[in-house]
């Protein structure tokens, strides 16, 4: 094992060197046939290289240094990494795009510190070493491996475990979505690199060119499509952070693309849209005189004067520091504004004042519009309603008069003159009328006690005093314009909903027959108690809906 040891160690100083043609091929099977004697290796152990490596002490590592030393080296990766990925986060977005799904792999972290090292070597930028060809084609040819199936990158160059938070922070740089998915990043851009962004800039101002041509020609429309595709283009890209003049300049031709897009905005009467452009522009300068003059404007616009007088109050502010021609131009702007803003607020305190005037004479807040019982008055007949009533009470008023004629007439002929038929009304029952003739003679299947009379007339009197079965009498009443007939016929389907549980409780059939019964029942002791048909009068009037209902239109 020595001596193998030492042949690998030395063996490549001292291979022989190559000769051209049938030489060179005699000299390698020469040398085939000697190593396979003992004489040959003799012979090379007594070389004063071979004695020199052979006396060199073999460093052995235990486990324990071995652990350390891994340690360590786990360390200084770590370390390089979260310096590679601060200098990553400088770099374009499209070299981003390039490394993100390779960076996990030993072989790329190596390559790119040590491109990190020779930059920082040559006193250059890394994203500007990194776009130097050679080592972008090596970057490409790294890829190449990684993604060459199973013949590709293994071993020590194979892929390890890389903090989350770098990868998620580098995958959503690489995958950069401007404004995020669902807007929640708005300030993430793209980066780009200097060539890059000179393209953006150049589209850009051609754009605001565009835009400015068609508002000098009154164009507004085709002016705010302009000034739109321009904030559109503009607000998703950014400049590589040491660029500082080309950021500067793109951060201006877009706040200007703002500024005019709320100026043609406002043309259009285009309120909402002009006050988002003038808040955008404000983000991107607080101190933005044109974008807060344009803000008060579209809050003019709005209805919304009390804020558009505070950020007329910001634009003087802003003028007092300015030179003394702009300063003017500025303040007698705003000044204008502030009078007009106050011209309509005194028109429309005006305005408000006849509204109001006019919906008290209609009684809207006064106590006209609620009912004692807390609900609103019947509405109004309609045309159709209204004739439609007044042909029933002339029809009423011919009939009456008709039969007071035969009646004379009959009288006068010396006859008896027929008794008037009275229209039969619905039946309903109660405890002191029970409905229906012969109701004596009615097959009962139970009968009550004077004790379970009472307790039945209280539990009566509970259900129809209920509020809601109330409001539902009232509004039944309403209903037939408080005629009678309709309303016990509605009344009969209304309280027979309270009525069927209690008769399922006393045990009387839940049909009309069983809630006949039930009342006769009651009527055997109301005849002989006076207290018990105060009682079932008050239930009854309850029945009715109280004063305010029905009550009274069964009184014989």
């Amino acid at each position: 094992q020595a001596v193998a040891f030492t042949v690998a160690q030395v063996g490549a100083p001292f291979s022989a060197p190559r000769r051209a043609g049938a030489g060179a091929a005699l000299h390698a099977r020469s040398m085939a046939k000697d190593v396979r004697k003992p004489e040959f290796w003799n012979k090379f152990m007594q070389r004063p290289e071979v004695q020199a490596a052979m006396r060199s002490k073999l460093k052995y590592e235990s486990y324990a240094e071995q652990a350390k030393r891994t340690k360590l080296d786990k360390l200084e990766r770590k370390q390089r990494r979260y310096e590679l990925m601060d200098e990553l986060m400088k770099v374009a977005t499209n070299v981003k795009h390039l490394i993100s799904p390779m960076f996990r792999y030993k072989i790329t972290q190596q390559y790119l510190w040590k491109v990190l090292c020779e930059a920082r070597q040559e006193g250059v930028l890394f994203c500007d070493k990194l776009r130097e060809p050679q080592v972008y084609h090596r970057l490409m040819a790294i890829k190449a491996e990684i993604t060459a199936g199973p013949y590709g990158v293994a071993g020590w160059q194979a892929e390890e475990e890389v903090e989350e938070d770098l990868m998620d922070k580098f995958v959503v740089e690489a995958d950069c979505i401007p404004g995020g998915i669902d807007g929640e990043a708005p300030d993430r851009k793209q980066v780009l690199d200097r060539r890059e962004i000179q393209g953006v800039l150049d589209f850009g101002q051609q754009i605001k060119s565009e835009g400015n041509e068609a508002f000098a020609n009154e164009n507004w429309e085709g002016a705010l499509t302009r000034y739109c595709q321009g904030d559109e283009l503009l607000k998703n890209y950014r400049a590589e952070p040491h660029l500082d003049k080309e950021n500067k300049e793109l951060k201006t031709m877009h706040r200007a693309c703002l500024n005019n897009k709320a100026n043609a905005a406002l043309k259009m009467d285009q309120w909402q849209n002009a006050l988002r452009a003038a808040e955008a522009a404000l983000k991107l300068k607080q101190d933005d005189e044109k974008a807060l003059f344009r803000k008060a404007l579209a809050l003019e616009g709005l209805g919304r004067t009390d804020e558009a007088l505070e950020t007329l109050d910001e634009v003087e502010q802003i003028a007092l520091d300015m030179d003394e021609e702009f300063r003017e131009a500025i303040m007698a702007d705003v000044q204008e504004r502030r009078e007009e803003i106050k011209d309509i607020e005194k028109r429309a305190a005006v305005d408000y004042a006849k509204l109001f005037k006019a919906l008290g004479s209609k009684e809207v807040f006064s106590a006209g519009r609620f009912l004692a019982d807390g609900t609103s008055p019947p509405r109004a007949l309609t045309a159709a309603e209204e004739r439609k009533l007044k042909a029933m009470k002339d029809k009423q008023e011919y009939l009456a008069a008709k039969a007071k004629h035969d009646a004379e007439q009959l009288k006068k002929e010396g006859g008896q003159p027929a008794p008037r038929a009275l229209p039969k009304e619905p039946e309903m029952p109660t405890p002191n009328r029970p409905a229906g003739l012969g109701y004596r003679r009615f097959e009962r299947s139970r009968t009550i006690t004077r004790p379970q009379a009472e307790q039945l007339l209280d539990q009566l009197l509970e259900l129809y005093s209920d509020e809601d079965f109330q409001k539902k009498v009232h509004a039944e009443a309403r209903a037939v314009l408080y005629e009678t007939q309709p309303f016990l016929r509605r009344l009969k389907k209304t309280a027979f909903v309270v009525q069927q549980p209690l008769l399922a409780k006393w045990g009387f059939d839940e049909t009309e027959e069983g809630l006949q019964e039930m009342m006769i029942c009651l009527n055997d002791h109301t005849l002989k108690d006076t207290k018990l048909r105060a009682k079932a009068d008050e239930t009854t009037k309850m029945l009715y809906g109280g004063e305010d209902g029905m009550w009274g239109i069964d009184a014989a």
